[in-house]
C-alpha cells in the first residue's frame, strides 16, 4: 500500500477513524495511529476502577499516559465508560457497613465526573457517559422488577436515577463534549427497543443525549437490514451515531444463527473445532464483512460521525480471552483491520477506494 494512504484522511468526508487503545500498547502503535485514525478511545483507562480504585483516590497515571500520547499524536479522545457496572469498586455502593443510598451514590458520581473533566476536557470531544445499562433478553431471570434496566448494583440501590444523575453531571462539567449512551446487541429488535426507552426517558427529563454508541461486536453473521433498520430508528430521536468498539469474531463466519455461541450451547464444540485452525476462507470472509459494514456506514454518514475499532490491530485484541474457560486452548481471533504484523489487510485498500 502507498505510503500516503490513509484509512482516516480517505474517510474525512464521511466520518472520523478511531481505534481502542491501552496505556500498553499506544505507543508501539505510534506510527499506524498516525496514519490511518484520527480519533483514540481508552480502552479501560478511564473507567472508575483504573481511576479511582477506592473512594477519594484518584489514581489518572495510566490515563494521563494515554491522553499525553495522543495529544503528541495531533488525535482527540473519545471517552469511554466512567459509569458502567463492571470495572467499578465495591466503595461505590457502600455507606459503612450498609448500602449506599442514592443521594450518596449521585454525590460520588458528581465528584469523580468533576474530577475527569477537569483533567481531560481540553482533550476529549465526546464521553460514552454510561455504558451497558439495558437488559438483555437472555437474562430474563435476572430483571428485578424492570424490563429495560440491567439489574446492577446501580439499578439496586438507585433504579434508573443514576443514569440521568451520571448524564447531569457530564453536562454541567464538560458542556463542550458531546454525551452518548453506549450499549452492545444494540441491532436486535427486543434490545434495541429497551434501548430507545432509556434513551426516550432521558430526553423527556430534559438530560442533554447527544448520541447513541452502538458498538458492534459481530459474534455472528450481521444482519445488514436489521443495521440498517437501528441506525434510521436511532437517528430518529435526534442523535448523532458513533460506532464505537467494532470487531468482528471468528464466529461471525460459522453459520450458527445470529446469536453467540457459549460453552454449553448446541454447535459450540463443534465451533471450537472449525475456528482452531482458521481457513484463509474465513479469514476472508472477515475481511468481506468489514466492506458490506463500511458500505453500509458510508450510506448513512448524514448521521454517523465516527467509526471506531476495539483494537487496532490483530496482535492485541480482548476477543483473545473472551468467553472461553481456563480449560480451553486460546482462541486466536483476527477481527480487525489491520494484520498481527500490524501491516493492513486488503480489504483496507478497498475501504479506501470505495471512500474516494
Amino acid at each position: 500500500m502507498n505510503n500516503a494512504i490513509s484509512l482516516a484522511k480517505a474517510y474525512e468526508k464521511y466520518f472520523k477513524i478511531g481505534a481502542a487503545v491501552s496505556v500498553n500498547n499506544i505507543d508501539s502503535y505510534r506510527d499506524l495511529l498516525i496514519r490511518h485514525f484520527n480519533s483514540i478511545t481508552p480502552e479501560n483507562d478511564m473507567k472508575y476502577s483504573a481511576t479511582e480504585p477506592e473512594e477519594g483516590k484518584f489514581t489518572f497515571d495510566n490515563a494521563d499516559k494515554v491522553v499525553a500520547a495522543a495529544r503528541d499524536m495531533g488525535i482527540k479522545v473519545r471517552a469511554h465508560a466512567p459509569v458502567w457496572h463492571n470495572q467499578t469498586g465495591e466503595w461505590m455502593y457502600k455507606d459503612g457497613d450498609k448500602p449506599a443510598p442514592p443521594e450518596l451514590v449521585y454525590e460520588r458520581i458528581d465528584r469523580h465526573t468533576k474530577a475527569l473533566c477537569e483533567r481531560y476536557n481540553k482533550d476529549v470531544y465526546a464521553w460514552d457517559v454510561v455504558n451497558e445499562a439495558v437488559i438483555d433478553e437472555q437474562a430474563k431471570d435476572q430483571i428485578g422488577d424492570s424490563d429495560t434496566y440491567r439489574f446492577s448494583e446501580y439499578f439496586k440501590l438507585c433504579r434508573e436515577g443514576f443514569i440521568e444523575a451520571a448524564f447531569r453531571s457530564m453536562d454541567k462539567y464538560s458542556p463542550d463534549a458531546q454525551l452518548f449512551y453506549n450499549d452492545y446487541s444494540e441491532c436486535d429488535p427486543t434490545k434495541r427497543a429497551r434501548i430507545i426507552r432509556l434513551i426516550r426517558t432521558l430526553q423527556d427529563k430534559g438530560c442533554r443525549i447527544d448520541g447513541f454508541g452502538m458498538q458492534q461486536h459481530y459474534f455472528a453473521k450481521p444482519d445488514y437490514d436489521e443495521l440498517k433498520r437501528s441506525i434510521e430508528e436511532y437517528a430518529a430521536l435526534g442523535l448523532r451515531l458513533h460506532i464505537t468498539e467494532l470487531d468482528v469474531n471468528l464466529m461471525a463466519t460459522v453459520e450458527h444463527g445470529a446469536q453467540r455461541l457459549k460453552p454449553g450451547d448446541p454447535g459450540f464444540e463443534e465451533y471450537i473445532r472449525e475456528v482452531m485452525s482458521p481457513t484463509p476462507e474465513k479469514l476472508a470472509e472477515i475481511e468481506n464483512i468489514y466492506i458490506r459494514l463500511f458500505e453500509i456506514y458510508r450510506s448513512y454518514s448524514d448521521v454517523i460521525d465516527c467509526v471506531t475499532t476495539w483494537g487496532v490491530a490483530d496482535d492485541y485484541t480482548w476477543l483473545d480471552y473472551f468467553g472461553m474457560k481456563k480449560d480451553r486452548p486460546r482462541i486466536k481471533q483476527y477481527p480487525l483491520l489491520f494484520n498481527v504484523d500490524r501491516s493492513p489487510k486488503a480489504c483496507v485498500k478497498t475501504l479506501i477506494e470505495a471512500a474516494e
